[in-house]
């Protein structure tokens, strides 16, 4: 189950892409190395937004806004942001693959590739013809690390990268390509115009202009951030009348729950953001009976909702009277809960210093702001779940065994999925099954 953060309207475009995006690539990613049948697992995200915040006069509050709001899920706005988003992480100029194939590594190279072909894709079939070109890469990645091709002198334009990891995909044994599983049209060529516009250096208007939409974005978003959590504190109820957001969360956990069969017989959550922190007080007070296997916690504000003694479950008498080193005990009911945050985000929290129960695992987007907390988990990169601690991306990525490259699941992150948690839950379970 992936339960959503702030932000998010059924309203607003490409709601419905993101949520099969998601959907698409936790169980093409996910499926086998959690020992799940993906024929048979099912995968639920319980929508809240609907009873998130409402803004009377049109968020005419934000400077400068009038009574005209942004069109934040225009799938242009997003993809103008991507870009600028990942350019500014290179220095404010132009991306060229080669470059950073030579200089840092050709998997993250790749890496981009992918989150360019998730930033554009606009039907759930591209979407998962992308999730299936992912794995294919990898399966490529493996046999060649790093490619002669990958690591010119005079490095390959952007399109002509993508052309040469899909030559080399195509030659590989037919029972590593599996080419036949995804076509390339439909995504391809949105992919290289992405690809070419991120090769290119940005022009001081362009620039000028993304900054100024950005803020907007920033700002309605954080008006949106603080209204979602306002709402909930104010609206979740009592353990006897739960209010609106905490019914529709619960009844779709006790529906995955009484739905388990052979093959999807494990109920894990993935909380991202606030939908971490509902969570965690879902499991912790109005329903300490449901039997989570898996918790898994992104890009959330769980421990800071403890330290400001804001659920619904009371902290014990006393706690804390030794901070450094008292801790809250375990969810009864949770069977392993692991929190990931992102050093770039503002918004993400540890939580080892506060519960007994929790690992924390820290990674870095290279995003920055809400790019970090939620526009990222959009894309391929939050639904790889891996799992590192503060080590370089390149030396993370040689260091890793198969199961790492599933990567993060965040929003998102960043999302999404977007999500970091499930490698090591799906090590837990093969060593389990053994």
């Amino acid at each position: 189950m992936f339960v959503h953060g702030v932000n998010n309207r059924k309203e607003d475009a490409g709601f419905d892409n993101d949520v099969a995006r998601k959907k698409e690539f936790l169980k093409t990613l996910l499926a086998a190395p959690l020992g799940l049948d993906p024929a048979k697992v099912h995968i639920s995200f319980p929508y809240w937004g609907g009873d998130g915040v409402k803004f009377l006069w049109n968020q005419v509050s934000l400077p400068g806004g009038g009574y005209e709001t942004l069109a934040l899920g225009a799938q242009k706005n997003e993809i103008d942001l991507w870009l600028h988003e990942v350019q500014q992480s290179f220095g404010a100029k132009s991306v060229i693959l080669g470059k950073v194939s030579r200089d840092q590594s050709f998997a993250d190279a790749v890496d981009l590739i992918w989150d360019a072909a998730a930033a554009t894709a606009n039907s759930p079939e591209n979407i998962e013809k992308i999730a299936a070109a992912y794995q294919a890469s990898q399966r490529y990645i493996e046999k060649y690390p790093a490619p002669a091709w990958a690591l010119k002198a005079e490095p390959l334009s952007n399109e002509e990268f993508l052309d040469a990891l899909l030559r080399g995909i195509a030659e590989l044994p037919a029972d590593e390509k599996k080419l036949e599983t995804f076509g390339l049209s439909g995504w391809l060529a949105s992919t290289k115009e992405a690809l070419a516009r991120l090769g290119s250096a940005p022009a001081d208007a362009t620039t000028a202009g993304l900054l100024a939409l950005g803020r907007k974005s920033a700002h309605q978003k954080a008006s949106r951030f603080l209204g979602d959590v306002f709402v909930y504190l104010k609206n979740r109820g009592t353990a006897a009348a739960p209010g609106p957001i905490v019914r529709a969360v619960l009844q779709a956990f006790r529906n995955a729950d009484a739905a388990r069969q052979e093959g999807d017989d494990k109920l894990i959550i993935v909380g991202h953001s606030l939908g971490g922190v509902i969570t965690y007080d879902i499991l912790s007070y109005f329903a300490p009976d449901l039997k989570v296997d898996y918790l898994a916690t992104i890009g959330s504000q769980v421990g800071l909702f403890d330290e400001m003694a804001l659920y619904s479950r009371p902290l014990p008498p006393g706690m804390p009277t030794d901070p450094k080193n008292d801790r809250i005990a375990a969810n009864p009911n949770v069977g392993k809960w692991l929190n990931v945050f992102d050093t770039n985000d503002v918004f993400s929290f540890s939580a080892e210093g506060i519960y007994k129960s929790v690992k924390d695992f820290q990674y870095d987007t290279g995003y920055g702001g809400f790019g970090a907390h939620g526009g990222r988990n959009r894309h391929i990169d939050e639904h790889r779940f891996r799992i590192h601690g503060s080590e370089s991306r390149s030396d993370r990525r040689r260091d890793a065994c198969p199961l790492d490259r599933l990567r993060r699941v965040s929003e998102p992150c960043g999302c999404g999925i977007w999500k970091p948690a499930v490698s090591h839950v799906a090590a837990d379970l093969r060593g389990r099954r053994r």
